[in-house]
């Protein structure tokens, strides 16, 4: 004896009894019928009707059977019980609209919500993988910017054990390229707040030309603003800004501005004349 599981839900119910023949009517031809216990019972298809008949005499024998058709699955309950409770006629054809449409709509549902998150799930991978392409393309393409007309600054400035070192500036035609980097050289995570950069102008002869003006640059990458950091913790960047238009580049250069919250207190890490 061949049983087949099948874990779709029951909608209908059919009691059959041996020696009688039950007869199942449907809205359409179906395309396919799945019967569940065939050592048990057995089915004949003829255009719109599935003709029942069970093949034991075993009272307790019961069977789920699958009716595929255009609009979707049908599921029927067989029952052998005695002949006093037989249904001789299934006629699902006049309730199609209480049930089955029901039940094909959901099918439906069902199989175009796998096809989409199976869609979305071989596009997202495929975006994951080009984004980690783009962003290795990124960084060789950066470390190439940075090793073009670069000037060495090497210039740094510790407060609360968080250190802001001014490595190099590199240009390309119009464009300036930053790079720096925070070490966090304490057993606390920090928190940058915000990061400022400025065209220092201004200073003469008899204040040793110190800059005594500040004119902000936006730059033109994200910067980590409320970005936090762990403990002991070393963080390498780029800032790229323009070449600011008016002014000249006098011996105050540039300043950069770190904001930084650590344990609730704010620490400013400032370095100037920087010069490309």
């Amino acid at each position: 004896m061949h049983k087949l599981k099948i874990k779709s839900g029951i909608i209908y119910k059919l009691n059959t009894a041996p020696g009688y023949v039950s007869v199942i009517t449907l809205p359409v031809i179906p395309l396919d019928v799945a019967l569940g216990n065939t050592g048990a019972f057995s089915e004949q298809i003829v255009g719109r009707q599935i003709f029942i008949k069970p093949v034991t005499y075993d009272y307790e024998e019961t069977s789920n059977m699958e009716i595929y058709t255009k609009y979707g699955l049908i599921n029927v309950l067989l029952r052998i019980r005695d002949p006093k409770s037989v249904t001789y006629n299934l006629n699902i054809a006049d309730t199609i609209k209480d049930v089955f449409i029901k039940n094909y709509v959901q099918n439906k549902i069902n199989i175009l919500k796998a096809v989409l998150m199976k869609k979305y799930a071989e596009k997202n991978i495929f975006l994951d993988k080009k984004a980690d392409a783009l962003k290795k393309e990124k960084k060789e393409v950066i470390g190439l910017i940075l090793m073009i007309n670069r000037k060495k600054i090497d210039k740094s400035v510790t407060k609360g054990g968080i250190t802001l070192t001014v490595i190099s500036v590199s240009r390309i035609k119009n464009l300036y390229y930053l790079q720096y980097q925070l070490t966090n050289n304490t057993s606390r995570s920090f928190f940058v707040r915000n990061v400022y950069l400025y065209k220092e102008y201004g200073g003469n002869f008899f204040n040793g030309y110190s800059p005594n003006k500040l004119k902000e640059i936006l730059p033109i990458n994200r910067m980590p603003h409320n970005a936090g950091y762990m403990p002991y913790k070393i963080i390498k960047n780029v800032i790229i800004f323009k070449r600011p238009h008016s002014g000249s580049a006098n011996s105050g250069g540039f300043k950069v501005s770190f904001h930084i919250l650590d344990a609730k207190k704010l620490i400013k890490l400032k370095i100037g004349g920087i010069q490309p």
